[in-house]
């Protein structure tokens, strides 16, 4: 404990935030967007903030709101953060939200969760883990979730980020007529990992089964054939069209889904710069673990490959974009063929490779 008198309390105020700005990291979250997602994201062993706000009551005025600048809560205790958000004076503070959705089948959560936090809350970035189902109905559009079995996949990920500053609670906007997470707020930058479809392929037939995903159904109705229509709200083509920024990762999707998020990629016209990450990252084995079972080691490869022929398809058919990014080219295996695949699709249409898996247009 710094006692009173001592040299740190009687620096300026001027100082000591300047010290404290030495002590901020970014959240570990927003590091790990392309990773396996998990309830654990936003842990760190990194508390030197809190520590420093351990120190003196001086101390713990000036360090508290930056602490607080980004907050994490789990929505089963969304009342309580309520009133510790509101009794501390913190809301004006929060400039990102991590939001913890562990929902089970005894513990349902309300989709419209986000009606309430962005009542007395207006960060910048929102960032939400949880069940593909949950995700799908805090965007207004529900999935069909008939092949869950097959994917076993429990948590998916989804990051919307804009610009601006956040405003003070009693400026901000009644969102009870609002029917999606998406026009809560002009979000211009959307990432969504959709975990990995490995288990699939140990079934008979896996390239039958669909995805449990909220990129599904918004693709859906481009698919030749299909009868289906977009899901609510209605308004989705225009909030897709906000969007400049997309970010997707799966772990080796089946081509033809890759296709039908392309199709939800493509309404997305305004779109600037996009991020395509379908291998796993060079320090997670999950394709040693699944080839333990029946699959055949060659099909999720094959299936990634097509995938991104399909890409380079997709990259050429949005107009406003200027940068494509593939987060595979670390698999040595696979990194020619990837480059000749995308070669041959967009390398005379204007793309320029920085040769380490960035593209930009002339």
């Amino acid at each position: 404990m710094s006692a009173p008198g001592s040299p740190l309390e009687l620096l300026p105020n001027e100082l000591l935030d300047q010290i404290i700005s030495y002590l901020i990291t970014e959240p570990p979250s927003f590091g790990h967007l392309n990773h396996v997602p998990s309830l654990q994201l936003t842990e760190s062993t990194t508390k030197d903030l809190k520590h420093l706000e351990l120190c003196s009551l001086r101390l713990f005025q000036l360090v508290r709101p930056q602490l607080f600048t980004h907050v994490r809560l789990n929505l089963h205790n969304e009342p309580d953060f309520h009133s510790f958000m509101i009794n501390s004076n913190l809301c004006q503070h929060v400039t990102s939200l991590v939001v913890i959705a562990d929902e089970t089948p005894d513990r349902w959560i309300d989709p419209f969760w986000w009606r309430r936090v962005l009542r007395y809350l207006d960060p910048l970035r929102v960032l939400v883990i949880g069940p593909p189902v949950f995700i799908g109905n805090t965007l207004a559009s529900p999935i069909n979730d008939g092949h869950h079995w097959a994917f076993d996949m429990p948590l998916h990920i989804l990051f919307l980020e804009r610009e601006g500053k956040p405003r003070n609670p009693s400026q901000l906007p009644d969102l009870e007529n609002c029917t999606s997470l998406l026009a809560s707020r002009t979000w211009t930058s959307m990432t969504f990992n959709e975990s990995s479809s490995l288990k699939a392929y140990n079934h008979y037939e896996y390239f039958l089964s669909s995805v449990p995903s909220v990129l599904a159904e918004w693709g859906t109705s481009g698919v030749r054939g299909s009868t289906r229509s977009l899901q609510h709200p209605i308004d989705l083509p225009n909030l897709l069209r906000r969007l400049t920024y997309f970010s997707y990762t799966a772990v080796f999707p089946f081509y033809n889904h890759s296709q039908i998020v392309l199709d939800a990629i493509v309404r997305m016209r305004c779109l600037q710069r996009l991020d395509v990450q379908l291998a796993p990252l060079q320090d997670n084995h999950i394709t040693e673990l699944e080839q333990r079972g029946s699959m055949d080691p060659n099909d999720p490869w094959m299936e990634l490959a097509t995938s991104y022929s399909l890409i380079g398809y997709t990259v050429n058919r949005l107009p406003c974009l200027k940068e494509f990014r593939s987060g595979d080219l670390h698999v040595k295996a696979i990194r020619q063929d990837l480059l000749a695949v995308l070669g041959d699709v967009i390398g005379e249409e204007g793309w320029v490779h920085d040769g380490r898996g960035v593209w930009r247009r002339n």
